[in-house]
């Protein structure tokens, strides 16, 4: 007689132990590149300006992966703040802040009543520069490096790169071998003894040649005639410069002697050739076992911070970014065994952007508030001493985290439910904001389920967020000064483009909506290990090649 169950048990066993790629079907190499603020529509927005897929035996920089690998235009953040840390954090551990603990770039310690920087350490010390010491002891989760280094028994190599401290090491996770910023200080790639106690021969080479030194006042101009230009406009404050395009001179002095510099294609191509040196130096995906690259492109948020993204500066940015990387990709094609049909490549960005508030003052009449620094804690401290009678209400606010007097309200024996819904209802109040949640509400579920509702409940650690989360209305910004930023719900902050190439990946253009935690479940994998301690993503089916 035969029995049905076990045969479908069987068959699915079967299925399990069968899968389509052997163990040692790899890639050799996973090269995973964070582009800083690169909202999604860059991709086709310059794309009459970016190099061919292929021309003339050489591969192209975006349109490479986006004709010839997986381009996902529909790709999103599932949490807020889209900041770089949380960002970051994400990418490579398929997590979501209130896991991996990244709830911003900075947060109140309701301890120590301090504000805690996201990869601030005491404990480390920085090796080569005086910069503050900085590791990812405060990520509470593995990354895909970490289960990669795991799996192979240490003999993988992670190494990541980036001018932002915080984007280089939330990236690479806590094994890795190697993973350097630069410290604008003295202009020199550092690490921390979390990771080694000396810099690599090849990094003390590197700074040695004192590159950025020679090149500080140089002019960026752009790459391009300036009829290519024509969709670009300048940003609000530079109207009255005489210079067709634009023209920066890249100097500084004391603190911000290297800003302009590395806010500017200089800075950008610098980064490049230090991860080409990284690539030969670290002999990555040179064997069988799997390696990862970990790279932050850090210029492209300076300079939309700075002029926007509408402007020159970020087209002309964006399509140089296009041509390094395509440099990039050509020579891991050359040096990497079996080229890029061994390597994997991740293009993806860590968050989008905000037009300039001030253009709402062009013929277009857009929608826009710059909310005032401070605007947020004053308002919701009067609304709570006029209910509830003085006292400092609000001990910290940073980002869209409120952090209340609890010890005040207890004294008062006020409920913290209670006083959390005053200051729900008193943020609607002040010009440029949306509304907020109590982090209470949002806990037990009684909040109304809209569809940014999701990514406040995807922020909430108990430890570390605030007690009451505010959002900016569309179009509106927090932060005084001329240029822009990020960080809210909204699609231009939230959308960035996911594109993918190389070995294991499926040619195709997938339109359906799907989300950066999926990416580190699409790298395990393909590497066949483990996925990271937090991971709540998906694998990108439809970009995995099934033969």
């Amino acid at each position: 007689m035969k029995l049905p169950g076990l045969l479908t048990i069987s068959a699915l066993a079967f299925a399990a132990t069968s899968p389509a790629q052997s163990f040692t079907d790899r890639p050799r190499l996973v090269v995973v590149i964070s582009i800083d603020q690169f909202r999604a529509d860059y991709v086709n927005r310059f794309a009459s300006h970016y190099l061919p897929a292929k021309s003339g035996g050489k591969l192209g920089g975006f349109r490479f992966l986006a004709e010839q690998g997986a381009y996902y235009p529909d790709a999103h953040y599932s949490h807020i703040p889209t900041a770089t840390g949380p960002g970051h954090a994400t990418i490579l551990t398929g997590s979501i802040p209130a896991l991996h603990g990244i709830v911003d770039n900075d947060w109140y310690d309701r301890e120590t009543k301090k504000v805690v920087y996201c990869v601030d350490d005491a404990k480390s010390q920085t090796v080569g520069g005086p910069s503050n010491p900085m590791s990812p002891r405060n990520l509470l989760v593995t990354t895909v490096g970490d289960e990669l280094k795991m799996a192979t028994n240490g003999k993988a190599k992670v190494v990541g790169v980036s001018f932002k401290d915080r984007a280089a090491i939330l990236l690479s996770g806590h094994a890795a071998d190697t993973v350097i910023w630069f410290d604008t200080l003295n202009g020199a790639w550092v690490t921390s003894d979390f990771y080694r106690s000396t810099l690599p021969a090849w990094v003390q080479k590197v700074n040695a040649e004192k590159r950025p030194d020679a090149e500080v006042g140089k002019v960026w101009t752009p790459l391009l005639p300036a009829s290519e230009y024509q969709f670009a406009r300048k940003p609000p404050f530079e109207q009255n410069s005489p210079d067709a395009v634009f023209s920066h001179k890249t100097d500084g002095a004391g603190k911000s002697k290297y800003r302009a510099w590395t806010t500017s294609a200089f800075g950008q191509q610098y980064v490049f050739d230090t991860v080409k040196t990284a690539l030969t130096e670290e002999k990555l995906g040179q064997d069988d076992v799997p390696d990862l690259l970990a790279v932050n492109l850090a210029t492209n948020d300076y300079v939309g911070h700075a002029y926007g993204p509408n402007s020159p500066e970020v087209e002309d940015i964006s399509i140089r970014t296009d041509r390094m990387l395509s440099d990039l990709f050509n020579t891991l094609d050359k040096q990497v065994p079996g080229g890029m049909k061994s390597v994997t490549m991740v293009v993806t960005a860590d968050h989008g952007v905000l037009p300039i508030v001030e253009e709402s003052n062009n013929p277009y009449r857009l929608p826009a508030t710059r909310i005032p620094d401070g605007a947020v804690e004053k308002a919701v401290n009067a609304a709570l001493v006029a209910q509830y009678g003085a006292g400092s209400w609000v001990e910290s606010v940073q980002g869209p985290h409120i952090y209340l007097n609890r010890t005040l309200i207890a004294s008062k024996q006020l409920k913290m439910t209670e006083v959390g819904d005053a200051v729900v209802r008193a943020l609607p109040s002040i010009p440029g904001v949306f509304g907020g949640y109590s982090a209470l509400r949002v806990a037990e579920g009684e909040v109304a389920d809209w569809p940014w509702t999701k990514l406040v409940t995807n922020n909430l650690n108990p430890r570390r967020s605030g007690d009451v989360f505010v959002l900016e209305s569309p179009g509106s910004y927090f932060g005084d000064g001329t240029g822009t930023g990020h960080g809210s719900p909204w699609s231009y902050d939230n959308h960035v483009p996911i594109l993918l190439g190389g070995f294991g990946i499926k040619r195709g253009i997938n339109n359906e909506t799907v989300h950066v935690v999926d990416i580190a479940s699409t790298l395990c994998r393909l590497l066949g290990i483990e996925l990271p301690t937090g991971n709540v993503g998906h694998p990108l089916a439809k970009a995995l090649r099934s033969e």
